[in-house]
């Protein structure tokens, strides 16, 4: 899947290094050509220093034959405009980052869609979702929802009841395991893990999942034991 993603902020930089873990052809689109270098040298994606605004840069960054383009910079005019130019340069789907809620309202669903506007970020909601979910599953550590919910990242602290403990990847790694170990938090250190690579206990890794799939990555994580919260309010 090729997502071009306009912006290299820190929600930029979150979805960008979270998709480019999931093996996806990842395009980043910024004004900060430091920054991208920086993104660049560490993962796995390719970038383009120019404007989102701009049509020569954005068919620099082949949005034409996007899958998928996400405008995430921090001003919301850019992003609306961005995802417009990039629906009509032929961009299969588009998401812009919002900060005005009344666009969320389902009365406007059918005005976004038609000028080429699919999908809306709007951070605090987002963020409101992401508290109310990890609190409920005491177990999970960090919760974020990625490709409008269908696949979430999760942080599990692994303990000695974990079922995967000192196993290669690997040997984990199978046709039928529903996750992936895109990240492990040892000690002070992050490590972007190899088939070889085994989990340790007291671990912080970060699994990507569909969130039907969860149950399973508690119980080979060993959190049987914990308790859900049932009822929360914000």
């Amino acid at each position: 899947m090729k997502i071009v993603i306009a912006g290299a902020g820190e929600v930029g930089t979150h979805l960008a290094k979270m998709l480019s873990g999931e093996k996806q052809d990842i395009v980043l689109m910024d004004t900060d050509e430091d920054r991208l270098h920086q993104l660049e040298d560490n993962f796995d994606l390719m970038t383009v220093n120019a404007s989102s605004l701009s049509i020569a840069g954005l068919k620099e960054a082949d949005v034409p034959s996007a899958d998928l383009f996400i405008g995430v910079t921090p001003d919301e005019s850019r992003n609306m405009t961005s995802c417009l130019l990039a629906h009509s340069l032929g961009a299969r789907k588009t998401v812009a980052r919002i900060d005005n809620a009344e666009y969320l309202q389902p009365k406007h669903q059918d005005f976004f869609s038609r000028i080429g506007v699919n999908s809306l970020i709007y951070p605090e909601m987002l963020a409101a979702r992401e508290i109310v979910d990890a609190i409920k599953m005491s177990w999970i550590r960090q919760w974020w929802e990625v490709d409008g919910g269908e696949l979430v990242l999760i942080a599990v602290k692994l303990r000695r009841t974990a079922h995967i403990l000192d196993i290669p990847l690997h040997q984990l790694d199978t046709r039928s395991t529903p996750y992936l170990v895109v990240a492990i938090k040892r000690g002070m250190h992050t490590i972007i893990p190899r088939g070889d690579d085994c989990l340790q206990e007291l671990d912080l890794v970060y699994f990507m999942t569909m969130k039907k799939y969860i149950p399973y990555i508690r119980q080979i994580a060993g959190k049987d034991e914990y308790k859900d919260v049932r009822n929360v309010m914000i």
